[in-house]
């Protein structure tokens, strides 16, 4: 906070000319829960002038009964709308904090906020993806059959943009019209019905922007920038790199950006991510925090988790793997951690095979459970028994402070899934950025169990894969994490 308010003064000593209505940064950060730290933390300091602004589906219609993201798409406007008032708030707040999806929304698509002397981003690790997948169209079958509209798949992208530009796009607009005819009509008394509908008349207007601003490329830019992404149920367009969403939709909105995150790693990398000029940035690295005992990292290398891990020739591995396992689970036996899986096939696996043999509790998310990730999450947070969480993907935005959680286990080195063509693309062309996610992946995910200077736990990694993966990254591992890893345990 005292460092905030000498950047704030420094950046108004020199931009003399700044208009304070108009502020002085903008704060942005992946999650709703990150944004209420931010504002709690700088409540004694109200000098900073700290606005939060969420979307408006945060804030209540009363006039129509709804959020006032659905209520806004109903005329008449409403006279008092209290994410209105919100958003008049945050415009003219002195340093104004949102989400980062929030945050594009409003630079890429609405002329609202005006540019200011400084950006901070928090957990920016993230912002490559994010802006990835906010720029990305997405085409599922399930859309697809709800407007009669045949899916097909596709092995080029020329392809696909022919069957959108002449098939899928017009089917949807004409059902976009058709949504809007029926708004048009509504007043303030709103049905289920009516929410369902003004509901689907959303995700259509932003799914025709995303079409319409992938047809504003030539054929040849699209082949060139653009990969196709394909699933079982669905097909998707994404940029192969960020940073023309970068340059074109944060660049423009600051002076000076300052980023922050504990996993950047590599300077270079990362502005090359972003398309940032390397020469143009400064890479300053802190010492942890947090008391080197209290968060050891025990290297325990068992076996190779690579694609033939459940062969029939892998057998006595995966039988040492459990057992080794079942130690590290027993050693903790009076307390709850975290299995970091990397897929549902190895979560299913060791699923199938702890119960029974440890002293805990066992919460999963599996597709074929049936059961919500977040009602998962917090059964297991809720746990009043020894318990541990199985999950491939969960390295990130989960606190589990104090006795919620000991200890965090890799079975697998988080590697990128090579399944997805955006992954194996980036992978083919930087070999850098797959082996530095992957490495970002693990400190993150050991991250969720020691969350202060007083809190403690244990990381466990048993994937020989790590070995390499070291090797490879060890001029980028920060000197905080190295002091912490240890031989086997």
């Amino acid at each position: 906070i005292t460092y905030s308010l000498w950047l704030r003064d420094k950046l108004l000593n020199e931009h003399a000319d700044i208009d304070l209505t108009k502020g002085i940064s903008y704060v942005l950060t992946p999650q709703r829960i990150l944004q209420e730290q931010y504002t709690n933390s700088f409540k004694q300091y109200p000098q900073t002038g700290l606005a939060s602004l969420y979307g408006k589906a945060n804030y209540t219609c009363v006039d129509k009964s709804t959020d006032c993201e659905l209520g806004s798409l109903v005329k008449p406007t409403c006279q008092s709308c209290p994410a209105k008032k919100a958003l008049i708030a945050a415009k003219t707040a002195t340093n104004t904090v949102m989400n980062y999806k929030l945050a594009l929304i409003h630079f890429a698509c609405n002329n609202v906020f005006a540019k200011r002397p400084l950006i901070v981003m928090d957990e920016c690790h993230n912002l490559e993806q994010l802006l990835i997948d906010f720029d990305a169209l997405v085409i599922s079958e399930y859309r697809c059959k709800k407007y009669d509209i045949e899916f097909k798949q596709f092995n080029t992208i020329i392809a696909a943009i022919q069957w959108i530009g002449q098939t899928y796009y017009p089917k949807i607009v004409n059902m976009l019209e058709q949504c809007e005819e029926i708004i048009d009509a509504k007043g303030h008394n709103l049905s289920t019905a009516d929410i369902n509908k003004l509901r689907e008349y959303k995700g259509l207007v932003e799914h025709v922007d995303l079409i319409e601003s992938i047809f504003k490329n030539k054929m040849g830019d699209v082949e060139r920038n653009f990969v196709l992404v394909k699933d079982e149920k669905s097909f998707s367009l994404k940029r192969l790199y960020a940073s023309y969403s970068f340059n074109r939709i944060i660049i423009p909105y600051a002076m000076k950006y300052l980023y922050m995150s504990s996993t950047i790693l590599n300077k270079a990398g990362f502005c090359r991510d972003l398309g940032i000029p390397v020469d143009n940035a400064a890479f300053l690295s802190l010492d942890s925090e947090f008391p080197v005992n209290n968060r050891p990292i025990y290297f325990n290398p068992i076996m190779r988790m690579n694609a033939q891990w459940e062969t029939p020739e892998n057998e006595t591995n995966r039988i040492k793997l459990l057992s080794h396992l079942r130690k590290v689970l027993r050693q903790h036996g009076n307390e709850s951690g975290i299995i970091h899986t990397s897929n549902y096939k190895l979560s299913k696996w060791l699923i199938q095979q702890l119960p029974n043999t440890i002293p805990h509790s066992i919460f999963h998310h599996l597709p074929e459970s049936g059961e919500d990730r977040n009602s998962v999450i917090n059964q297991f947070l809720n746990s009043t028994t020894p318990s541990i969480l199985i999950s491939p993907s969960i390295t990130e935005g989960l606190d589990l402070k104090d006795d919620l959680s000991r200890f965090a286990i890799f079975v697998k080195v988080p590697y990128g899934n090579l399944g997805d063509q955006w992954i194996k693309r980036r992978m083919e062309l930087q070999p850098e950025w797959y082996q530095r996610k992957a490495l970002i992946n693990i400190i993150q995910g050991g991250g969720r169990v020691v969350r202060s200077e007083n809190d403690y736990g244990s990381v466990y990694i048993f994937d020989q894969a790590f070995s390499f993966l070291k090797q490879q990254t060890h001029h980028m591992i920060p000197k905080w994490w190295l002091k912490s890893l240890k031989g086997s345990q």
